[in-house]
């Protein structure tokens, strides 16, 4: 019972063989009684008719409580009604409630005696019918001196009944047969199709994801297939851009320490001047800087893994937000060859919601990216404006535009573009995004072949 395939099996065989055992143990018996029930119905209704009709039996009665004979046509009437029920019919001439035998009855007509139950109850009460072994008997009474019972074996019925069962028996093994057959090859279709997946699982535990499920049907498990092949290509991306990361990293880290190293030997001399000590104390500021940003960025997306990060939702001038930022940035700005500048905002500019040491971390972000990611002489431009109930911040320069295959990757973590000169960690953007999504924000990229903008947008302050 630990196998699928023979769960489904089972399942399918114990559904079929309980349909068929409803239809064995109520519709036979109900078939068996309706057609009873049909037969003795119609015996019924000609006892009503001749009944109604009796003057024929009644004087050929009278004749015989006179003369003790019954006429010659008496055979006749009785076969009449005989043909009409489809009954053997049985005359009885009735004294009271007792009932006395007719010479009609001795010419192997007669299907019951005068001793019958229902015959006896009908001399009592005019009328009376049952079933009684395999026989259906109705008897009526003619006039006052007369009795007539039809009686009909039902033999014929429970042959056919009994056939019903057999056929129905025959069925239910075919039936059964069948649908063990059909579940094994359907349960054979299904494990070996989650055995594939099975197998493909196993491949991605072990890190292999150069072969995909390739299942392409579009019931429930092909769409396993198809999120198990999505997750692969995900992981296998994953695990690439953390090896690439992880080389990145590690020269990240030993580009500035070989040169703090180097830098730090070169000052034990005692010869060195005052500029060139100046100098090389400047380049190890800057490798203190690299390796802090780095630090900083590995920190904060471990925070964010770990759900540390509180996001206060507080009213922000985004204006003077923005205006600290291009102070802060004009230096870098300028020492790498470009120019910054700030759009006048609106003068009845609202304000947003958010956390404002996250705003400026986001800005930071952007900025840094537009200056460092750009080539010298590009023009870099801030402004903030209100639309459609939220606040935004862009941040544009005139720059290379970014072609799609990078947009599409560049809030992802640890991607840093298909440039191998590309500087950075590749955590500063993606940072930004989830940072501002905390903040119930958006940030978007728009690229063009004039220019690439940045928007960071948060909900504005209700009036």
């Amino acid at each position: 019972m630990r196998s699928l395939r023979l769960r489904l099996i089972l399942v399918l065989a114990a559904v079929v063989a309980t349909a068929m055992g409803v239809v064995f143990l109520y519709v036979v018996p109900t078939l068996r009684d309706n057609l009873i029930a049909g037969r003795l119905k119609r015996l019924e209704q000609v006892s009503h008719a001749e009944q109604e009709r009796d003057s024929t039996l009644r004087g050929e009665i009278a004749h015989l409580s006179d003369t003790g004979l019954l006429p010659p046509g008496t055979h006749k009437t009785v076969r009449r009604i005989g043909r009409l029920a489809n009954a053997r019919v049985a005359v009885f001439q009735r004294t009271g409630g007792v009932v006395q035998d007719t010479p009609v009855n001795r010419n192997g007509l007669a299907g019951v005696t005068k001793a019958d139950p229902i015959v006896l109850r009908a001399a009592r009460t005019g009328f009376a019918s049952g079933h009684r072994g395999g026989t259906l008997v109705v008897a009526f009474t003619v006039g006052d001196v007369g009795l007539v019972a039809l009686s009909q074996q039902v033999s014929d019925v429970n042959q056919t009944a009994d056939l019903v069962e057999r056929r129905i028996l025959i069925a239910a093994a075919l039936a059964l047969a069948v649908a063990m057959l059909v579940g094994w090859a359907s349960a054979h279709a299904v494990t070996r199709r989650l055995s594939h997946l099975e197998q493909g699982a196993r491949r991605i535990a072990l890190g292999e994801f150069d072969r995909p499920i390739g299942d392409q049907s579009p019931d429930e498990l092909g769409q396993l297939g198809r999120a198990f092949d999505l997750m692969q290509t995900r992981l296998d991306r994953a695990d690439r851009v953390r090896k690439e990361f992880v080389a990145n990293a590690s020269h990240e880290l030993r580009t500035p320490l070989f040169s703090l190293s180097g830098f730090m030997e070169l000052l034990d001399d005692e010869d060195l001047d005052d500029e060139t000590r100046a100098a090389f104390m400047q380049q190890m500021r800057e490798q203190v800087h690299r390796l802090t940003k780095l630090a900083t960025d590995l920190l904060d997306l471990s925070r964010l893994d770990a759900d540390a990060v509180a996001v206060e939702h507080e009213p922000i001038d985004m204006a003077a937000a923005a205006r600290g930022l291009v102070r802060e940035f004009r230096g870098l700005a300028v020492g790498h060859g470009s120019r910054i500048s700030l759009v006048k905002p609106d003068a009845d500019l609202p304000h947003a919601i958010g956390d404002e040491l996250r705003v400026q971390q986001v800005g930071r972000a952007l900025l840094d990216n537009a200056i460092r990611h750009n080539p010298s002489g590009t023009q870099v431009r801030v402004a903030v404006t209100a639309d459609n109930g939220s606040v935004r911040l862009d941040v544009a320069d005139d720059g290379p535009a970014i072609d799609d295959q990078t947009a599409r990757h560049l809030f992802e973590r640890f991607y840093r573009g298909e440039a191998t000169s590309a500087a950075g960690s590749g955590l500063g953007l993606a940072i930004a995004r989830e940072l501002a999504e905390r903040m119930d924000g958006r940030l978007e990229l728009v690229s063009d072949d004039g220019e690439t903008r940045f928007a960071f947008s948060l909900p504005a302050e209700q009036s």
